[in-house]
């Protein structure tokens, strides 16, 4: 028996968004901008025993809380995730999701709260491979000594993120650019 993901695109403040769910939740929430759609839905595809089809109102209530959280009238971006990881991904992830929105932690710092302290690099190739931005907020994560780190969507939108978020461009001009 086949399973569907539905997908979307959808305008934000920041660009457009491409948006995946399923029944279980949100398995895809990427900014597109420097990414080509086609690949995303290619991605999709690659589930075994899935039926892929472009139709947004099966996505409706999670597009209520991204035009909630675009709007600013929400502070925790709260809906059902289909995650697909590794369980060392998926600790991280679940790590990430308790990142109270106007702060911001460190690889290192998220290496010790999973219990594995001298994994600060693999944290962030886990950020690096999280699909669901904004739903697992790994914007929030920078670098060790103040160091802005990296981000999918370029070093831009995470400080347009952040500053959305109530991490103010003074808290900014604090945090480094470089990696």
């Amino acid at each position: 028996m086949q399973r569907a993901i539905y997908y979307t695109q959808l305008n934000s403040p920041w660009g457009p968004l491409f948006l995946a769910g399923t029944e279980k939740g949100i398995c895809s929430c990427q900014f597109l901008p420097g990414k080509d759609i086609s690949n995303l839905i290619s991605q999709l595809w690659e589930k075994p025993d899935h039926l892929v089809q472009e139709n947004a109102l099966p996505l409706v209530p999670a597009i209520d809380v991204l035009e909630q959280y675009f709007s600013g009238e929400t502070k925790h971006l709260s809906h059902a995730l289909d995650l697909q990881g590794t369980p060392f991904q998926r600790m991280v992830w679940s790590a990430l999701r308790e990142i109270p929105l106007g702060k911001v932690t460190t690889y290192g710092e998220i290496a010790g709260e999973i219990g594995r302290p001298r994994a600060a690099r693999a944290v962030g190739q886990a950020c690096g491979s999280n699909n669901v931005v904004l739903f697992v907020p790994c914007h929030r994560v920078v670098a060790a000594h103040g160091k802005l780190g990296g981000f999918g969507g370029g070093l831009e939108l995470k400080k347009a993120l952040l500053r959305h978020e109530g991490f103010f461009s003074f808290q900014l001009s604090a945090v480094s650019d470089q990696k």
